[in-house]
Order: structure tokens, then C-alpha cells, then sequence
């Protein structure tokens, strides 16, 4: 879902904590992912059989792939959802996210993919989230 369409459906606050569990999600995967790969490589014996100790290579792996993703995730979305935060207060007021979106850009240089027009419901001074 578009940034700007996903605020307007949730409200800011309600997309901020789903920002902030789908992170911390990604995290806890990322941690269970690391504690897979560590269990297989501490298994591995490679005088038994080579076939066995190839297949817990590739879990290990495979645990040590899902951890870079899952890392990855994590800081990308925890970042995105930072940065919008951080420019989440109205300059006139000084309200923190009581705004509706009037309108969204996508722009590739925002942090977010995206430039929000934004106005304020207390006061209804306009800015950009970039």
C-alpha cells in the first residue's frame, strides 16, 4: 500500500505502530533465523555421513540468509518510519500528528519513496513530509 494511502486509511499513529511491530517482527524472525543457523553448524559432523552434514550446511545456510533479510527489513522499515516521525509535529502549533494528508508524491530521493503534502487539523498550516 502507498504511504500516503496507508496514513489516510489508519491515521498516523495507528500506521507508526504498525510500522514499529511489522519492524520488531522482521527482528524477532531475524533472531530465530541466527539461533536456527547456529544449532545446524554446531551439529555438523562431517564424519558421519556427507550427505547429512551437507544438508545442515545448506539449513545453516539458509538461517544465516533469512537473518541478513530479516536485518534488512528491520532497519529499513524502523528507519522509514523514524524519519516520517521525526517530521510528524505542525511547525504553527507544534501538535505532533494531528494532520490529514492532503496529497502524496512519489519521489525517489525521499527517505520514504515518498514527499506528503500534509495539513494540520488543529491549526491547518500546511507542510512536506519528505
Amino acid at each position: 500500500m502507498r504511504l500516503d494511502d496507508a496514513i489516510r486509511h489508519r491515521g498516523f499513529r495507528r500506521w507508526y505502530e504498525h510500522q514499529l511491530y511489522e519492524s520488531h517482527a522482521y527482528l524477532v524472525t531475524g533472531f530465530l533465523a541466527l539461533i536456527m543457523m547456529a544449532i545446524a553448524l554446531e551439529v555438523v559432523d562431517f564424519r558421519r555421513s556427507w550427505s547429512g552434514a551437507v544438508m545442515l550446511v545448506a539449513v545453516g545456510g539458509a538461517g544465516g540468509a533469512i537473518c541478513i533479510f530479516a536485518w534488512r527489513q528491520f532497519t529499513r522499515i524502523l528507519a522509514q518510519a523514524e524519519y516520517v516521525a521525526e517530521q510528524a509535529t505542525c511547525p504553527g502549533c507544534h501538535a505532533y500528528a494531528r494532520f490529514a494528508v492532503d496529497r502524496g508524491e512519489e519521489h525517489p530521493d525521499a527517505v520514504a519513496g515518498w514527499v506528503l503534502h500534509v495539513r494540520c487539523r488543529a491549526c491547518g498550516t500546511a507542510w512536506r513530509i519528505a
